[in-house]
Parts: structure tokens; sequence; C-alpha cells
């Protein structure tokens, strides 16, 4: 009798394991009548990206799902940046490889360029494996996808190839470029990201409130005001302007008071852009030439 019942389940094919969870899909189990047309339009708010849960769970095709089926669903997450993330790391970290900063940087409408504050939301692309059952070119597969045959050099570029025909068992992967997500369905953020992303809140707010105090104290030589007004609030939780302004204003006042620090406040600023240059008509000499020795830029 158990031998039978066993034989049934593999003939119908239901998967009664519970699949394991990855950072980047959840486990959804079928409802009656489900589809996977009807659960990527509950998920990416569009069933004609089925084809990302049908790679996902290894289907030949979209066959019926059975109710009480375990099925993953691939899901865009996302991340809250710590100091010092950059498209490069963050890349390297989330999708492998360095190399795909701009992947990561499109998918949020950034420059892989762009400096990043600690605290800043990022959506990561979710990425499936689609495997060739015969020759297949990467504009069939990115038409598969993407609806769109001309992303073929997306894939390739992706996936570092120097083809563009796949043989029979031959791998690619391919990253959820143009999917959205249903924002109900994102996964919680933990604990640490949360207070990474309320202490960004925080100190824009501190910086937005100090910046204008302490332009007009250093203006009328009250260094010790715009120390006051500066020192609490951290350069790495700002957007760029805001941490350039705080860190040049912090770091010269702490050159006129004479105290030790501003070079490792200058230092802060540049890690941010290392490019940012001080115009010789703002600034006094003392203060060029700490900002000179910790290699700013003079104009």
């Amino acid at each position: 009798m158990i031998r039978a019942l066993l034989v049934i389940s593999i003939l119908t094919g239901v998967a009664h394991a519970q699949p394991a969870e990855s950072a980047d899909t959840v486990r959804v189990r079928a409802k009656q009548n489900d589809s996977v047309s009807m659960l990527a339009s509950e998920y990416y708010g569009d069933r004609n990206k089925f084809p990302y849960i049908i790679a996902e769970n290894r289907m030949k095709a979209p066959r019926p799902l059975v109710q009480g089926q375990w099925l993953r669903i691939p899901m865009i997450r996302e991340v809250i940046t710590a100091p010092g993330d950059s498209f490069a790391s963050l890349a390297e970290k989330l999708l492998g490889d360095a190399k795909r900063a701009s992947f990561l940087s499109e998918a949020n409408q950034l420059s892989k360029d762009d400096s990043l504050p600690a605290g800043t939301s990022l959506l990561v692309p979710f990425t499936i494996t689609h495997t060739a059952d015969k020759p297949e070119s990467l504009a069939q597969i990115a038409a598969t996808y993407y609806s769109e045959p001309k992303l073929g050099d997306l894939l390739r570029a992706y996936n570092f190839l120097d083809k563009t025909v796949l043989d029979k068992g031959e791998t690619v992967i391919v990253p959820s470029m143009h999917v959205k997500v249903n924002p109900d369905r994102l996964k919680a953020l933990d604990a640490d990201a949360r207070a990474r992303r309320d202490r960004r809140r925080e100190h824009a707010k501190l910086a937005a409130a100090a910046i204008p105090i302490a332009r007009h104290a250093w203006r009328v030589g009250d260094y010790a005001t715009v120390k006051k007004q500066l020192a609490e609030v951290d350069v790495a939780y700002l957007d760029l302007a805001q941490a350039i302004d705080v860190g040049v204003l912090l770091g010269s006042a702490q050159v006129a008071l004479g105290e030790a620090g501003a070079s490792q406040t200058f230092q802060r600023v540049l890690a941010r852009k290392p490019s940012h240059a001080l115009r010789k008509l703002d600034l006094p000499p003392k203060v060029l030439a700490v900002w000179s020795k910790v290699d700013g830029k003079v104009e």
C-alpha cells in the first residue's frame, strides 16, 4: 500500500517537500486553481513574467499546479547600505562579481560612480539560471524572459560571454532587470538594516538644520559654534552634497581652533568624493594646507 502511494505521488508530480528559502526567493504553497501566471501577476504585477518561476522550480513548461504544491518564487530584495558600501562592493557580494556594479546601479536608476550614503535603500534584482535544452541563442533567451531579443547583449555582458549561442546543457544567469515587485511581498528588513535606514533619516535632518547655522558662524568667525553644530553629524549617512558641506566646514573649524582631527575629517570627505577641490578664494591658507596634506585638490 505504501509503495503504491509513493508511485502515485511520483506520477502526479506533486511536490510535498517544502523547498528551501534563500535570500532572493520566498516559499509559497499553491492554492486551488493557482497557475504560474497567476503567481507572476500576484508577485510581479505581470502574468507574463511566469518564465522566472518556471526556471526557478525547474519546470519544463507552465504545467497546471496541484493544490498544496510548494514552489519557490524569485524575489527582488531590499538592502540598506552600510558605511563604506559602493556599487562595486555590493555587486561582488550580492551578484557575484564587482564588474556587475553597473547592473545594480541601473536597476536603481543611479550611476555606478555615485557615492552611496550609508542607510540608502537599494533593490537587488534576483537571478535565475537558464539551462539550454538545445542550441539556443541569447536573443531567444532574452525574448523568453524580457520579451525583447535585443537584450541578448545584456545577457552576454552580465555573463561575460564572448559568444551569442549556448550549446545544449550550457547555462546562463538571467538577471531580473525588468521585473517589478509588489511592495507588499518584499521581505521585511532585519533590525540592523532598519537601524541604518533610520540613522540616515536622522542625520539628514540634523545636517539640514545645522549647515545654515554653521555657515553663518564660519562667516563671523565663531568657529566653536561651527564645531558644536556639526561634530555629531555622521557624514557617512548623508547625501554627497551635505557630506561635503559638513566635512569641509567642520574640518576648517578644527584647523581654525588649532585642534587635531581636521585631517581625518577631510579624509572622510575625500572618501566620498576623491575629486572634490577647494577654491583658494574661499578658505584661509592654513585650511588649504591641511586639505592638501591629505591629497585634496585646490584650485
